[in-house]
């Protein structure tokens, strides 16, 4: 999704700021977002189907998918299990009660936060089992995997919860810097493991089953003489691939650690506000004004950068194949070449932007979600 970045003085939200002038909304003089560039279409992206699940001005809200459903929920209290192939609903509830994040899947459990800092958990016919509550407020999506769903709350600790009974199974906490952002940091969930950014650019290794820690490594120290410039915190998810985790930071640095020891392999400078997508050959990421950077996977040489995205307020890429998937805060939906940046297609998915990165199945199934309501699947032709 598209960060709306705040501060953490103590725990407690102060304001909401970010990095740059030009997005600040404080800021005397706002400049436009870029215009949409004309380009040449040479990718055929089809919407398979779309339906509404409900509007959702905030919270973090992502579609599920598991064999041949996509769970939905959204911030007016649905939440609904959908036929992938065409989109009917199988199901829905209604919990007459705001949310704030979803949806985890795991085995035959189903799972969303509400507003009271509740986690609930549903069976696979949309039937409550059990209700627990978490503590915290949450920014982030909680996450169904091996029996567990696991829940990461505004202090940036992380929760394992048992998917049978919701009872804690759990946790890990540490110590955070005087100042931290307020923003939506998803976990990565990945050969028995755990892995999640931290604040003062760390990021962090967890054993599945135990959350004891396996590593701690650093992507970026923090530098300046306020508290304000010395901020330095992982945002978005990190990204597993092969033997590597890679990762952003805010005021910091992108790069990627040995995904077993956590040891350093490369970084670049950079303030990345949304996170990174990486594949076999680039990291993927978007600087504070909008600009979309590729940098080698293998010693984080930048291989192309483009504009077309300033001030437009780009969500997380995520790679599809041979094109990076990226939305915009006006609906659209466009697709760069992974090796050159050229746009290859685009399309208007609603009129709000949508409410995380998009979803990309292993078989190339696209799934999206937008603020305004609209769930869409898209594929690639």
């Amino acid at each position: 999704m598209r960060q709306k970045l705040g501060l953490i003085p103590a725990l407690a939200a102060l304001l909401v700021v970010t990095g740059c002038s030009s997005l600040n909304p404080f800021a005397a003089k706002r400049l436009p977002p870029a215009e949409l560039a004309k380009f040449t279409p040479s990718m055929n992206v089809k919407v398979n189907w779309t339906t509404g699940v409900g509007k959702s001005a905030e919270g973090a809200f992502s579609p599920a998918v598991d064999g041949n459903t996509v769970y939905v929920a959204s911030e007016s209290g649905k939440l609904a299990a959908l036929d992938q192939a065409n989109g009917k609903q199988k199901w829905s509830v209604d919990l007459k009660t705001k949310l704030v994040a979803g949806v985890a899947v795991t085995g035959n459990l189903v799972a969303v936060v509400d507003s009271s800092r509740q986690l609930v958990g549903f069976d696979l016919s949309g039937k409550q089992l059990w209700k627990t509550n978490i503590g915290n407020d949450v920014t982030t999506k909680p996450v169904g995997v091996s029996g567990l769903i696991l829940v990461r709350t505004i202090d940036y600790s992380i929760a394992a919860y048992s998917s049978q009974s919701g009872g804690l199974v759990w946790k890990y906490t540490r110590q955070l810097p005087p100042l931290t952002l307020r923003s939506e940091a998803p976990l990565e969930i990945n050969n028995g493991r755990v892995y999640a950014g931290l604040p003062g650019g760390r990021l962090v290794g967890l054993d599945i089953n135990t959350g004891q820690v396996l590593w701690e490594g650093l992507l970026a120290s923090p530098t300046g003489t306020t508290e304000i410039e010395r901020i330095s915190d992982v945002t978005g998810a990190p990204v597993y691939n092969f033997r590597e985790v890679c990762g952003a930071t805010f005021q910091g640095r992108v790069g990627c650690l040995d995904a077993t020891t956590g040891r350093p392999l490369w970084s670049e400078d950079f303030s990345a506000p949304n996170g990174a997508s990486v594949d076999d050959r680039y990291l993927i990421t978007a600087n504070e004004l909008g600009d979309l950077f590729a940098f080698s996977r293998n010693g984080g040489k930048r291989a192309w950068k483009i504009e077309n995205f300033e001030r437009r307020g780009p969500t997380t890429p995520v790679v599809v194949g041979r094109a990076v998937a990226i939305g915009d805060f006006e609906g659209y939906l466009h697709f760069i070449g992974r090796d050159d940046g050229r746009t290859l297609a685009r399309l208007r998915i609603g009129s709000t932007e949508l409410s995380s990165k998009p979803v990309v199945t292993d078989s190339g199934l696209i799934f999206v979600q937008s603020r305004g309501g609209d769930v869409s699947a898209l594929s690639i032709q």
